[in-house]
């Protein structure tokens, strides 16, 4: 898989007046602490949005139903009851942008897919026109740099204000630094277990040749939030992701342990990233 051979994206690009459609696949289950920031941010340059929702049990269906753009689909990873399976969502975001079951597929209508985790914000500050520009190139993934986003306190959520105006600081990721943009016409993905890369491409798969675009993890919204949420996904955990050591670190009471004595540390090291 070889790049393109011609200038990446820069501010200094000249304007592409085509139209692009966009659509956004968003992974759900329970979520509301941060699902309203995420919805505005896909919302500014989404032409759809599709939250894949796993049986959420919190205010997230009510939250995303305030939303115009939003369609909720529901969908099931499980292995058994209440669980989640790595094997059945990696499966699953691998062929959602392409189902035409309920019509909701970015094939032959979308320029681009997004497929992300609630928590995953793709960023630039002119997005839009950078994938304008990826298309005349005929790039179709896009790299992305991925980074950790990092927090002391849970932001406050007020309309209008955007996650990505109010944390800005982080470390890079090489875990979060995936291709989660795809031209949905050119290329078919299989996703690896984890979703952190594909362990398969077809088709005409060019990537830009640099890392114009930022994949922010805003995972680690205050020691407490992530504390919580590590205690929500833990007995979600399914048997074969326990004997695969898959996501380990949802379930591991020692990472657990040392995710709370590194936060403090773990701030410190960041950088202002946006």
């Amino acid at each position: 898989m070889s790049p393109v051979k011609k200038e990446s994206y820069t501010s200094r690009s000249p304007t592409i007046i085509n139209e692009m459609t966009i659509y956004t696949y968003i992974f759900c289950w329970n979520e509301e602490k941060i699902l309203k920031f995420t919805l505005d941010h896909y919302s500014q340059f989404s032409d759809r949005i599709f939250l894949l929702d796993n049986y959420s049990t919190d205010n997230s269906l009510k939250i995303a139903s305030k939303y115009d753009k939003v369609t909720v689909i529901p969908i099931s990873c499980e292995e058994e009851e209440d669980t989640y399976d790595e094997f059945k969502s990696a499966k699953l975001r691998s062929t959602i942008y392409k189902d035409e079951t309920y019509g909701f597929q970015a094939v032959d209508k979308a320029d681009w897919a997004i497929l992300v985790d609630a928590d995953e914000f793709v960023y630039h500050p002119d997005l839009v026109n950078v994938l304008k520009s990826y298309k005349q190139q005929g790039v179709a993934i896009p790299r992305l740099a991925g980074y950790d986003m990092v927090s002391k306190e849970f932001p406050t959520y007020s309309k209008g204000e955007l996650l990505t105006s109010k944390v800005k600081r982080g470390t890079p990721s090489i875990s979060e630094s995936k291709p989660v943009i795809i031209d949905p016409n050119k290329v078919e993905v299989k996703f690896s277990v984890g979703a952190h890369f594909h362990s398969e491409v077809r088709g005409s798969a060019y990537p830009s040749i640099n890392a114009d675009i930022k994949l922010l993890h805003y995972k680690n919204l205050s020691k407490d939030y992530v504390v919580r949420r590590y205690k929500q996904l833990a007995p979600r955990s399914s048997c074969t992701n326990k004997a695969n050591k898959f996501g380990e670190h949802w379930y591991s009471k020692k990472s657990h342990k040392g995710m709370e004595e590194g936060f403090d540390q773990a701030y410190k090291n960041t950088k202002k990233v946006i």
